[in-house]
C-alpha cells in the first residue's frame, strides 16, 4: 500500500547537491513526487510503499551531501496524490529569506581528480567546482542563492556547462559558480606596477618566480594573499620587512599532509582537519630539527599549516610535465600590513600591496565579501576555532536558552565578530578584526548590513559592550533597533560557554581574558562570578593595580611591570 508524505528540511539545504541528492534516493527506490527548494528550506513530497519512504529518511539524515546542515526535519503524512514520476520542481517565489547561505567550501577530490585527469574538459582549469565545493558565502550578492545574485553573473555559461547545471543526475546541478575554460573566469599574473605579464600559462610562471625567491600577492577565494618560498630565507625575511610584521608566525601552504609532516607533529584528528571541506590553517607542534626558517615564526612552538583549498592553489603544487616544480612548502599569509584588514579587491591590492610584492597572481571573479582564513587548534581531542572564517562562517550555532527578540550583538573592539541571534540558534559572522583601523571599522559596519540583508534579519535588540568608548558600542547606540542591552566583556565570555554546553544556574565562572570595562568605571581583569537566577555577581577577583596610561598599558605591558614595581 502506498503512502503519502512531505518532509520539511530546515539548515544548509541549498546550493549543496541536496536536491539531486534526494532527486537520486527517490528514483533508486521507486518514489514519486517533488521536491523543491523555498524561503525556509528543502520542501519534499513524495510517495511510495512504506518501507522506501523509511529508507529515504534514513538516507536524509545519514547521508546528506558534504557542505549540507542539517538543523531540523519536519515529517507530515498527507493524502496520497497518484504522483507519476519523481521531478525537481521550480522554487516558488520568495516572501522571507530564512534559508543560511554554505560557507565556502575547499576542491573537493572529485573536482580535484577532474582538475588533474588530462582527458577531463576541465584538465588544469583553475576554478572547477561542483556543488560540494567552491566559492559560496564570498561570491553572494543577495538571496536566493542563484547566479544572477552572485559575482558570477558577467559569466554566461556555455552549452556543455548549461547542460551540467540543468541535469538533476549531475553533480554540478544548480552548481552556481560552474563554469570552464570557454566561459568561466580566468588567471593572470601582473607585476607590481600593474603592468599584465604576457605568460601562456600564468600559474607556471608563478611558481617560476616563487622558486626564483620573489613575493607573489595570490588572490584567493575571501582575498589576497602573500605567498614566498617558505625555505628561502631572504625571501622570509623581506615579507617581515615590507609587511611590517615584526614577530607574529606567518601561516604556511604545502601540497599534502605527507609534507608538512616532514616540519610538525600530525595526529590523525589534526590531518582530518587540514583535509576537511572547511580546510584551515591548523596549529601544528613543530619537530624539534626546526628544518623551516626561524624567520617564519620566531621563538614558536607551533606552526600554522594549511593545504590548498581551492583549484589555482593546487596547481601550484602540480606542475604540467616539463614544468618548474614549487617549492615544497609556501608562506601564505593574509595581504596586508599589520593591523590591516586582508585585501580583496583588485584596485585596493594593488594600491595597498605594491610596495609589498613583487608580481600579482589574480583573477576576474570578483570577491563580494572579504573572509580570511580560519585558524583551528586541537584541544583534548576536540576542534577548537581561534578565527572563525572561511570555511565556517556563517554556520549558525545553536543557543541555549532561546532568545525571545531577534538581537544583533556587535561584538569587541579588537578582533570583533558579531551574531545574528534568532529564537534558537546565532549566525556569527566570520573574522572581522581590530575596529581601530577605519577599513576594519567600514568593513564592519558593510558586512552587518549584508548579513542583516541576507538573512532577513531585522534585529529588535542592540547587545554591545559594556565598554563606553568601543567603536561597536557606538555603533550600537546609533543603530535604530527597539531595545539595547550592556553587557561586561567577561560576563559574555562566561554567559558564551553555559550556552555552548547548556548549563543551568547555579554557576560558577571564572574569565582570565585580559581587561574588560566594569560597571564601577574601573578595567577589570580575572574575575570569579557566581551566575544565578539570570544574574552575574562579581565573587572575586584578582587584585586591582593602576594601569599608568590606562588601556595602552595593555598594549605596552612594561607600564604594568612599572606600576608593580613602584609599590614594592
Amino acid at each position: 500500500m502506498k503512502i503519502r508524505r512531505s518532509l520539511r528540511i530546515r539548515g544548509i539545504v541549498q546550493g549543496v547537491g541536496f536536491r539531486p541528492f534526494l532527486y537520486r534516493i527517490a528514483l533508486s527506490r521507486g518514489l514519486t513526487g517533488y521536491v523543491l527548494n523555498d524561503d525556509e528550506g528543502v520542501l519534499l513530497d513524495v510517495e511510495g510503499e512504506a518501507e522506501a519512504l523509511e529508507g529515504l529518511e534514513r538516507s536524509v539524515r545519514e547521508e546528506a551531501p558534504p557542505l549540507a546542515t542539517i538543523a531540523g526535519i519536519e515529517t507530515a503524512e498527507l493524502e496520497p496524490r497518484g504522483y507519476e514520476r519523481f521531478e525537481i520542481r521550480d522554487s516558488p517565489g520568495a516572501t522571507r529569506r530564512r534559508v543560511p547561505v554554505s560557507p565556502d567550501a575547499a576542491t573537493c577530490p572529485a573536482c580535484l581528480r577532474d582538475i588533474l585527469d588530462p582527458a577531463n574538459r576541465r584538465h588544469r582549469y583553475p576554478f572547477t567546482n561542483c556543488t560540494h565545493c567552491g566559492p559560496r558565502l564570498t561570491i553572494v550578492r543577495d538571496v536566493p542563492y542563484d547566479r544572477a545574485r552572485t559575482t558570477m553573473a558577467a559569466f554566461a555559461l556555455c552549452g556543455a556547462c548549461r547542460r551540467e547545471y540543468e541535469d538533476p543526475a549531475d553533480r554540478r546541478f544548480h552548481a552556481q559558480p560552474n563554469a570552464c575554460f570557454d566561459c568561466g573566469p580566468g588567471l593572470e599574473l601582473r607585476d607590481s606596477t600593474g603592468i599584465r605579464l604576457p605568460a601562456v600559462d600564468p600559474i607556471a610562471e608563478a611558481r617560476r618566480l616563487l622558486v626564483s625567491g620573489h613575493i607573489l600577492a595570490i588572490k584567493g577565494i575571501g582575498g589576497y594573499h602573500l605567498a614566498c618560498d617558505a625555505g628561502n630565507e631572504v625571501a622570509v625575511r623581506a615579507l617581515r620587512d615590507r609587511k611590517a610584521r615584526l614577530e607574529r608566525p606567518f601561516a604556511l601552504m604545502a601540497s599534502c599532509v605527507e609534507e608538512i609532516e616532514k616540519h610538525c607533529e600530525v595526529g590523525r584528528e589534526e590531518k582530518a582537519l587540514l583535509a576537511s571541506p572547511e580546510s584551515p590553517i591548523v596549529l601544528l607542534r613543530r619537530r624539534p630539527d626546526r628544518s623551516l626558517p626561524e624567520g617564519i615564526a620566531p621563538r614558536q612552538e607551533f606552526l600554522g599549516f594549511l593545504l590548498p583549498y581551492s583549484p589555482h592553489l593546487h596547481l601550484l603544487f602540480h606542475p604540467a610535465p616539463g614544468e618548474e616544480s614549487c617549492p615544497p612548502v609556501l608562506v601564505m599569509t593574509s595581504a596586508n600590513r599589520s593591523d590591516e584588514p586582508i585585501a580583496y579587491l583588485d584596485e585596493e591590492a594593488r594600491t595597498r600591496l605594491q610596495e609589498i610584492a613583487d608580481y600579482f597572481l589574480l583573477h576576474d571573479r570578483p570577491i563580494h565579501l572579504r573572509c580570511d582564513d580560519s585558524l583551528v587548534r586541537l584541544f583534548r581531542g576536540s576542534p577548537q576555532i581561534l578565527r572563525r572564517a572561511r570555511g565556517y562562517a556563517p554556520r549558525a550555532i545553536p543557543l541555549h536558552p532561546p532568545i525571545p527578540r531577534p538581537a544583533l550583538a556587535t561584538g569587541a573592539m579588537l578582533k570583533n565578530t558579531f551574531a545574528l541571534g534568532r529564537g534558537a540558534e546565532a549566525i556569527v559572522s566570520h573574522h572581522i578584526g581590530d575596529l581601530e583601523n577605519l577599513e576594519t571599522y567600514r568593513s564592519f559596519e558593510e558586512e552587518i548590513l549584508h548579513y542583516c540583508r541576507l538573512f532577513d534579519h531585522d534585529p529588535d535588540l542592540i547587545v554591545h559592550d559594556l565598554h563606553p568608548d568601543y567603536l561597536s558600542t557606538r555603533f550600537a547606540r546609533e543603530h535604530p533597533a527597539a531595545g539595547r542591552l550592556a553587557v561586561q566583556h567577561h560576563e559574555a565570555h562566561i554567559a558564551g560557554v553555559l550556552s555552548e554546553h547548556r548549563m543551568e544556574a547555579p554557576a560558577i565562572g571564572i574569565a582570565f581574558d585580559g581587561t574588560g570595562y566594569g560597571p564601577d568605571g574601573s578595567l577589570w581583569g580575572g574575575e570569579y562570578f557566581l551566575f544565578r537566577e539570570g544574574r552575574f555577581e562579581r565573587a572575586g577577583s584578582l587584585e586591582p593595580l593602576l594601569l599608568p596610561g590606562g588601556e595602552a598599558a595593555i598594549r605596552e605591558p612594561w607600564r604594568v611591570a612599572y606600576a608593580l614595581l613602584s609599590r614594592i
